[in-house]
């Protein structure tokens, strides 16, 4: 009698193993079909570069290698800020991460205006993953009215108005501006409804700024009516 009950402690141990093994290995394969969670593990021989971009998952970038010049990697998924057919998709595959070789490498973001952010001494050592924070922020920017249509040109300039940093175009579709944080003046003009505004906007990182322009009969030429909206 007691051999058959320590045969079925036996039994029922061994079943409760495989049983408990089963559930692990569907624990670490469900959902990836077979593949682990997260991302691949690096190259052997190189180190990887992270670009933070407060939410942001697609830029223009290229590097560097600081020592020699030469450009090792580049990335440019984004069409130019004067393009009335560039919008944003529902979801972005984040493309900030590339793998390199050890060393100390210089970083540039292209933005929506001529000013680019450059992050020099990044180094990558071997096998380990270095994160960069980019110092840019997005605004959007709608037009409602008589006579402003789905694509608008305006200028966005440095808040003094001194300089014009850049030319853009609204969208039809969901659109964000990319530009380096801080603060800006944006500019749109419209003969046929006699529009001439401007609006202050302050961008800053991991945040979208919305900014509205619309006609409005009661306003003057070149009068600043309002303030962005966070």
């Amino acid at each position: 009698m007691k051999s058959r009950t320590r045969l079925n402690e036996f039994l029922y141990s061994s079943v409760l193993l495989c049983a408990c093994s089963l559930l692990w290995s569907c624990a670490t394969t469900s959902g990836s079909g077979g593949r682990q969670d997260g991302p691949e593990p690096i190259p052997e021989g190189k180190g990887r570069l992270f670009l933070q971009a407060g939410g942001i998952n697609e830029l223009n970038f290229y590097v560097e290698d600081q020592v020699t010049g030469e450009e090792v990697y580049a990335d440019m998924p984004r069409l130019g800020a004067s393009s009335p057919s560039a919008y944003e998709t529902g979801s972005q595959e984040n493309r900030l991460v590339t793998d390199l070789d050890p060393g100390i490498y210089k970083v540039v973001v292209n933005t929506d205006v001529k000013d680019n952010v450059v992050v020099e001494d990044v180094q990558i050592k071997l096998g380990e993953e270095k994160h960069v924070q980019i110092q840019v922020g997005r605004f959007a920017l709608t037009t409602a009215g008589p006579g402003l249509g789905g694509r608008m040109p305006f200028l966005i300039m440095d808040y003094r108005m001194r300089t014009v940093l850049g030319r853009a175009m609204t969208s039809t579709q969901v659109r964000h501006f990319i530009v380096p944080t801080g603060s800006y003046k944006i500019r749109m003009e419209n003969s046929p409804s006699g529009l001439d505004e401007m609006r202050s906007v302050d961008v800053g990182f991991s945040r979208i700024t919305h900014v509205r322009i619309d006609t409005e009969p009661t306003q003057e030429p070149g009068q600043e009516t309002g303030q962005e909206q966070p």
